[in-house]
Protein backbone atom coordinates (compact mmCIF):
# COMPACT_ATOMS: atom_id res chain seq x y z
CA UNK A 1 0.00 0.00 0.00
CA UNK A 2 2.52 2.42 0.89
CA UNK A 3 4.70 1.82 -2.10
CA UNK A 4 1.03 2.93 -4.48
CA UNK A 5 1.22 6.07 -2.24
CA UNK A 6 4.85 6.50 -3.21
CA UNK A 7 4.30 5.85 -7.44
CA UNK A 8 0.88 8.32 -6.94
CA UNK A 9 3.33 11.13 -5.48
CA UNK A 10 6.04 10.18 -8.00
CA UNK A 11 3.51 10.84 -10.77
CA UNK A 12 1.91 13.68 -9.45
CA UNK A 13 5.13 15.36 -9.09
CA UNK A 14 6.46 14.48 -12.90
CA UNK A 15 2.97 16.19 -13.73
CA UNK A 16 3.45 19.11 -12.20
CA UNK A 17 7.11 19.28 -12.33
CA UNK A 18 8.49 22.56 -14.45
CA UNK A 19 9.66 21.20 -18.20
CA UNK A 20 13.39 22.28 -19.35
CA UNK A 21 15.42 23.45 -20.56
CA UNK A 22 16.36 25.74 -17.74
CA UNK A 23 19.62 28.45 -17.93
CA UNK A 24 21.70 28.63 -14.68
CA UNK A 25 23.85 31.92 -14.40
CA UNK A 26 26.16 32.05 -11.54
CA UNK A 27 27.54 35.57 -11.93
CA UNK A 28 30.04 36.56 -9.35
CA UNK A 29 31.89 40.23 -8.31
CA UNK A 30 35.55 40.08 -7.73
CA UNK A 31 37.05 42.23 -5.25
CA UNK A 32 38.82 44.30 -7.85
CA UNK A 33 35.21 45.32 -9.41
CA UNK A 34 35.17 43.26 -12.33
CA UNK A 35 32.26 40.82 -12.70
CA UNK A 36 32.31 36.90 -14.20
CA UNK A 37 29.56 35.43 -15.18
CA UNK A 38 28.79 31.47 -15.81
CA UNK A 39 25.49 30.24 -17.73
CA UNK A 40 24.68 26.15 -17.46
CA UNK A 41 21.69 24.48 -19.01
CA UNK A 42 20.42 21.73 -18.01
CA UNK A 43 17.07 19.77 -17.55
CA UNK A 44 16.37 20.40 -14.27
CA UNK A 45 15.21 23.64 -11.81
CA UNK A 46 17.33 22.33 -9.12
CA UNK A 47 20.50 23.88 -8.44
CA UNK A 48 23.54 22.53 -10.46
CA UNK A 49 26.43 20.78 -8.62
CA UNK A 50 29.30 23.24 -9.01
CA UNK A 51 27.16 26.07 -8.15
CA UNK A 52 26.62 24.14 -4.78
CA UNK A 53 30.39 23.45 -5.22
CA UNK A 54 31.09 27.25 -5.65
CA UNK A 55 28.40 28.65 -2.88
CA UNK A 56 30.06 26.15 -0.55
CA UNK A 57 33.47 26.89 -0.89
CA UNK A 58 32.80 30.87 -0.92
CA UNK A 59 30.68 30.27 2.50
CA UNK A 60 34.08 28.67 4.36
CA UNK A 61 36.16 31.05 2.82
CA UNK A 62 38.56 28.47 0.74
CA UNK A 63 41.08 29.98 -1.58
CA UNK A 64 40.22 27.27 -4.56
CA UNK A 65 39.86 28.17 -7.92
CA UNK A 66 36.39 27.37 -9.34
CA UNK A 67 36.15 26.43 -13.16
CA UNK A 68 33.07 25.06 -15.08
CA UNK A 69 34.43 21.61 -16.51
CA UNK A 70 37.91 21.79 -14.64
CA UNK A 71 39.29 24.89 -17.36
CA UNK A 72 42.79 25.60 -15.35
CA UNK A 73 42.39 28.77 -18.18
CA UNK A 74 38.88 30.16 -17.16
CA UNK A 75 37.52 30.24 -14.01
CA UNK A 76 37.48 32.58 -10.76
CA UNK A 77 39.47 32.17 -7.29
CA UNK A 78 36.92 31.47 -4.82
CA UNK A 79 39.23 33.90 -2.54
CA UNK A 80 38.72 37.10 -4.69
CA UNK A 81 34.67 37.03 -4.87
CA UNK A 82 33.24 39.44 -2.95
CA UNK A 83 29.89 38.94 -3.60
CA UNK A 84 27.61 36.55 -5.88
CA UNK A 85 24.28 36.22 -7.62
CA UNK A 86 22.68 33.08 -8.56
CA UNK A 87 19.81 32.80 -10.74
CA UNK A 88 17.81 30.35 -12.93
CA UNK A 89 14.79 30.59 -15.70
CA UNK A 90 13.78 29.24 -18.71
CA UNK A 91 15.59 30.43 -22.29
CA UNK A 92 13.68 33.46 -24.16
CA UNK A 93 12.18 31.82 -27.46
CA UNK A 94 13.84 33.17 -30.66
CA UNK A 95 12.58 36.52 -32.45
CA UNK A 96 11.19 33.88 -35.02
CA UNK A 97 9.02 32.49 -32.79
CA UNK A 98 8.16 35.02 -30.81
CA UNK A 99 6.71 36.71 -34.11
CA UNK A 100 4.65 33.57 -34.96
CA UNK A 101 3.14 32.83 -31.61
CA UNK A 102 -0.46 34.63 -31.65
CA UNK A 103 -0.96 37.74 -29.65
CA UNK A 104 -4.53 38.35 -27.60
CA UNK A 105 -6.88 39.82 -29.51
CA UNK A 106 -7.92 43.01 -28.14
CA UNK A 107 -11.60 43.74 -27.11
CA UNK A 108 -13.83 46.38 -28.95
CA UNK A 109 -14.32 49.12 -26.20
CA UNK A 110 -18.36 48.69 -25.54
CA UNK A 111 -19.86 51.94 -26.52
CA UNK A 112 -21.59 53.94 -23.55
Amino acid sequence: MAEEKDQAQAQAQEQTAPKGPFVHQLQVYLVGGQTFTINEVTDSPNMPNNVVAFINAWRQKRDVWHSPNNDPKFGVRVKDVSLYEYRVGTPAPKAEEAKKAPKAAKKPAADK
